[in-house]
């Protein structure tokens, strides 16, 4: 993947503005096994996508909580998330009802596993 450096430089300030990490955070955690995965992650996901004006960063983070806990798969991406609404406005309170939300849609299991993730970042957030 060919690095886009105007791109590189609007996903990092919009990761930033999201989920408090920087470009240099992001290629550590990837980086050394995947460079192309930092480069997607950077420049497409939050220097692209993000971009669009439709839905606002709080709209966003809300729909990436939610389609995370229904994955079921992606828990440090899931909490990483939830750090990202509260960031972007969620309330606590908005956070865990998204989780009795998907009770009826992708079961129960998925609001507790989501619920469990929402109670450790609230304790890690606490603690700050």
């Amino acid at each position: 993947m060919q690095s886009d450096p105007e791109r590189r430089a609007r996903g990092a300030q919009k990761i930033g503005e999201i989920l408090g990490q920087t470009p240099e955070q992001v290629e550590r955690s990837l980086g050394d096994v995947a460079p192309q995965l930092a480069t997607y992650v950077l420049e497409t996901i939050y220097g692209e996508i993000y971009q669009s004006p439709t839905l606002d960063s709080r709209t966003r983070q809300i729909v990436t909580v939610a389609a995370l806990a229904t994955l079921g798969t992606a828990a440090p991406q899931l909490r990483t998330h939830i750090g990202g609404a509260l960031r972007c406005g969620v309330t606590r309170e908005e956070l865990v009802e998204t989780m009795m939300q998907l009770v009826p849609y992708v079961g129960v299991a998925a609001a507790i596993n989501g619920v469990a993730a929402c109670r450790e970042v609230f304790a890690n957030t606490d603690k700050k």
